[in-house]
């Protein structure tokens, strides 16, 4: 968006506010934010300035950032979404491969921006994302129990090995199965996730988790659990725990639990640290951790982008606002933070690095995590680690695969056996391909109301909901009690259907059981009021099954035209040569004849029994 036009649309308000004596905006203008927990109550204290100031109101919505991320490419596409959504920087790549949001253009602003924020949110040489945090992990030490922090992880197994000798429980632990917390270690021993091209960018086809940096760190992390000197599958709570009762020195994690080590240091009663990450002997200084960073996204899909582009360049863009926003390491010039905490983060965040924002980057985190889970449970670190590269080139091929694969998608994943909802690249919901286009998955799901639709090859630039429709709503599914559910897709007419609202349709494996009706010229001679008009079910086709629906009608002498529209309206018919939206077929009848009229759903061939049209 250029700026220019923002500031062409406020004078215009200013001069017609002149002239109407300061007429109020009219209720529908207003801005819906989806903001997370931590953010939520901020921007809630932050509307009824922003309404006196503009005159626009402030809808704050409370969401998780995956949950935002998910949603947006899910709700936007059929007008749902909101205006703006605070997210990750690592989120911007997948949301600009789905066309999901647009550009900011700062012009001078610029200047108030700290370089780094800037370019967490830069992708494809434009900025995507107002920033307002950064962050990054750090070392968390018991100054007690380890007066020096210790500089390589051969460092922190010999002090682990010393405190549990003498009689502590454990000298460092690490969250099981989190790939973002364990990361400076990887890097420390060289490890990497993504190499690059020579140009600078990344290059997907080169990871590095199963190169010598990283196994070297699996192997450091495998020989910790072998010898106990770490726990397996803890937590946040659990790290927490030990730390505040002495049971544990040392843990990684990052700003957002500031005041959560200060409160379980006072109840402990020592004093704690936060340091850089460790190096390794011979090969780092320091270990690497993720750099990352929030920011306000505008959606692709608001009709408000003048007006969320105000609030975030005039409002939010502002010394006052960013001051009572920022609760981490400021993305602002001259904003302050008083909690002592943040500077040491900003301290040990020196040799971070920026997690990769391309949209690739959403394709490593399960095997990443599955893999540090596999090893904590004395799986060999090498095969572990191998394995999650696996994982992760099928997902990069399944992304990037021309060949079908259908996957649903819902509310209904978790209840599946999906690690969450709305992921369209957990295939333990793909539809298994049944021939002729037709795709199935049947599933035991408990009582509740869900919703669905279908995405195909793992991500969300081609996905199908109700009528059909690309980028269409998601389709709603209400269960009373128990049920097994067969989900059925159509790939070639795009219809999706289950078990539960038709079960006609699935029961026939065709995808969906449609009102299709026989539109044209000739539907007054068929005994409609009017002709053209796909609400008159006097002229319904019969569904037959297996895609197919016919129905005969007894018309004079006469020359028509017509064509078939689905569900009684104009928004999937189909015409000459199977094409949706095609062009109308040409009836001419010498003389009083009985015409058979045929739809196959299954091409979206469309033929009478005078014209007997076999192939599209």
């Amino acid at each position: 968006m250029k700026r220019i036009k923002l500031l062409s649309l406020g004078l215009v308000l200013v001069i017609l506010s002149v002239l109407v004596s300061l007429v109020p905006v009219t209720a529908q203008e207003r801005l819906l934010i989806w903001a997370d927990a931590e953010r939520a109550p901020v921007l809630l204290d932050l509307a009824a300035d922003f309404e006196a100031q503009f005159g626009v109101k402030l809808e704050v919505q409370e969401i998780g950032f995956g949950d935002a991320r998910d949603q947006l490419l899910v709700a936007g596409p059929v007008g749902e979404g909101p205006d703006i959504l605070i997210n990750p920087h690592d989120s911007v790549g997948q949301l600009v491969a789905n066309g999901a949001i647009v550009p900011i253009e700062l012009g001078d602003l610029a200047d108030s921006f700290y370089p780094a924020a800037l370019n967490l949110f830069t992708y494809q040489d434009q900025l995507w994302a107002l920033p307002y945090n950064l962050e990054n992990v750090a070392l968390i030490r018991n100054v007690d129990l380890v007066p020096e922090a210790p500089k390589t992880w051969e460092e922190v197994r010999a002090i682990s090995e010393e405190l549990i000798a003498s009689g502590k429980l454990y000298g460092f632990v690490a969250h099981t199965g989190n790939p973002y917390h364990v990361y400076p270690i990887f890097s420390a021993y060289g490890g990497y996730v993504f190499g690059f091209n020579e140009d600078g960018t990344y290059n997907p086809s080169d990871i590095g988790l199963n190169g010598e940096g990283s196994l070297k760190a699996a192997q450091w992390l495998s020989d910790m659990y072998a010898d106990d000197l770490m726990p397996q599958n803890i937590g946040d709570n659990e790290v927490f725990d030990l730390f505040q009762s002495g049971d544990a020195a040392m843990f990684i994690t990052g700003p957002w639990y500031s005041e959560r080590i200060k409160q379980a240091a006072e109840a402990g009663g020592f004093e704690y640290s936060i340091d850089p990450l460790p190096g390794a002997e011979g090969i780092s200084e320091f270990g690497k951790p993720f750099a990352g960073g929030q920011g306000f996204f505008i959606s692709a899909f608001s009709n408000n982008q003048l007006l969320a582009e105000t609030f975030l360049l005039d409002f939010v863009a502002t010394l006052d606002v960013m001051q009572r926003l920022t609760q981490r390491l400021p993305a602002f010039v001259g904003v302050t933070v008083e909690d002592p905490n943040i500077e040491l983060f900003s301290i040990a965040g020196a040799s971070s690095e920026p997690m990769p924002a391309i949209p690739e980057m959403g394709s490593v985190w399960k095997g990443w995590s599955d893999a540090l889970v596999l090893i904590s449970q004395d799986s060999d670190p090498v095969a572990a680690m191998n394995t999650a590269v696996e994982q992760i080139r099928a997902a990069l091929a399944l992304r990037q695969s021309t060949s079908k694969v259908v996957v649903l998608v819902g509310s209904l994943q978790s209840e599946a056996g999906c690690e969450g909802d709305w992921d369209p690249a957990c295939t333990v919901t793909q539809m298994t391909d049944t021939g002729d286009g037709i795709y199935n998955f049947t599933v035991t799901l408990p009582a509740g109301d869900y919703e669905y639709k279908v995405a195909l090859n793992g991500g969300w630039d081609e996905n199908y909901g109700a009528d059909g429709a690309r980028d269409g709503a998601n389709i709603p599914l209400s269960l009373a009690e128990e049920t097994e559910v067969t989900f059925s897709f159509n790939d070639n007419t795009k219809a999706i259907a289950d078990s539960v609202n038709n079960p006609d349709a699935v029961e026939m494996g065709m995808g969906k059981s449609d009102v299709v009706v026989l539109v044209g010229n000739l539907q007054d001679e068929g005994g409609c009021p009017g002709e053209w008009d796909p609400a008159c079910t006097t002229t319904q086709l019969t569904f037959l099954g297996n895609g197919m629906y016919e129905a005969t009608f007894t018309l004079p002498a006469g020359d028509y035209e017509y064509k078939v529209a689905l569900n009684g309206g104009w928004d999937v018919n189909y015409g000459a040569a199977c094409a949706r939206d095609g062009a109308n077929i040409p009836l001419s009848l010498a003389e009083e004849t009985a015409v058979t009229f045929t739809f196959d759903q299954n091409k979206g061939l469309v033929s009478d029994s005078v014209n007997q049209q076999t192939d599209c």
